[in-house]
């Protein structure tokens, strides 16, 4: 019976462990199943980011993106994992590329393998693999920020897009914003408990620290009236905040504030980041701690 018991324990874990990516033995096992080794062929197709590059294969050396478009790298070595809890894992790749002159030359780029493999919503992605990885990849993109057909989506599902009122509350950092970075010269205080009816989204990314960003025109509305234009860069993950009793920067429906599950450390971290801005109080910090740690 014991023995029966822990082999239901462990089973969740061995099958959670087999949706990870990770590099064994010089071979890259991405979250689908698909590897990526030494000697092998990768296939690119179309770039899918802004001015024609690839969102999820920066070429680090002077080839150019449309030598990449359609075309194969023989990977001549791998390096420098790096493994994500969000889903934006990657690797870099070198290898050997063939020109559209039938020239050779030598590439190196780091890869966002998972993201790389897409084909969500029918997008093609931008490294070509057999179908059956297509399928499995589908589920790694649920908590992981995107933007597609001029619509971001945050990790937690909430959407912005053009023609949404997106609606602030208060400056987290004395009286400075600390996700949201105004990039004209609109004062802060002006934006707060306040509202910008958007116009533009552009330069969407995501760093290596996991923050996606993305920049946002629009108009700010002062009590419901138009005023001026205002242009944003938010690290809208964290503007969205997650955290319960905390107040965040970008005001969102309650059930999109719960979905998205972090660590407790990094929970922990930010609090007392707000503790040290005057955000919350000393009383409020100990018990979000203790809440969190389920003490």
């Amino acid at each position: 019976m014991k023995k029966m018991l822990l082999i239901f324990l462990i089973l969740p874990i061995i099958s959670k462990a087999q949706n990870l990516p990770r590099f064994e033995n010089d071979t890259l096992y991405t979250s689908s199943g698909y590897k990526i080794y030494k000697g092998q062929a990768l296939h690119f197709g179309k770039a899918t980011g802004n001015e024609g590059k690839f969102k999820y294969a920066n070429i680090k050396n002077e080839v150019d993106t449309r030598s990449l478009e359609d075309n194969y790298v023989t990977v001549t070595e791998l390096k420098d994992f790096r493994n994500s809890s969000k889903g934006n894992s990657y690797i870099e790749v070198l290898g050997n590329i063939t020109f559209k002159d039938d020239s050779k030359g030598y590439i190196d780029l780091r890869l966002w393998f998972d993201q790389a493999i897409g084909n969500v919503g029918g997008i093609p992605g931008e490294l070509i693999v057999p179908k059956e990885f297509i399928t499995a990849n589908k589920n790694i993109f649920q908590n992981i920020p995107r933007f597609e057909k001029d619509t971001l989506y945050t990790s937690c599902g909430y959407k912005i897009y053009k023609g949404l009122s997106l609606q602030f509350g208060k400056a987290t950092r004395h009286g400075v914003f600390m996700y949201v970075n105004i990039k004209n010269k609109v004062p802060p205080f002006r934006l707060q408990n306040n509202s910008i009816l958007v116009k533009e989204l552009k330069d969407f990314g995501i760093s290596a620290l996991d923050n996606g960003y993305i920049t946002i025109r629009g108009t700010l509305m002062i009590n419901g009236n138009e005023r001026e234009e205002i242009i944003v860069h938010i690290a809208f993950d964290h503007a969205i905040e997650n955290l319960p009793g905390v107040p965040s920067e970008l005001i969102v429906p309650d059930e999109f504030r719960g979905k998205l599950k972090t660590e407790p450390t990094q929970d922990i971290e930010r609090l007392n980041k707000l503790y040290d801005y005057g955000t919350i109080s000393l009383e409020e910090l100990e018990f979000q701690k203790k809440k969190l740690l389920g003490q």
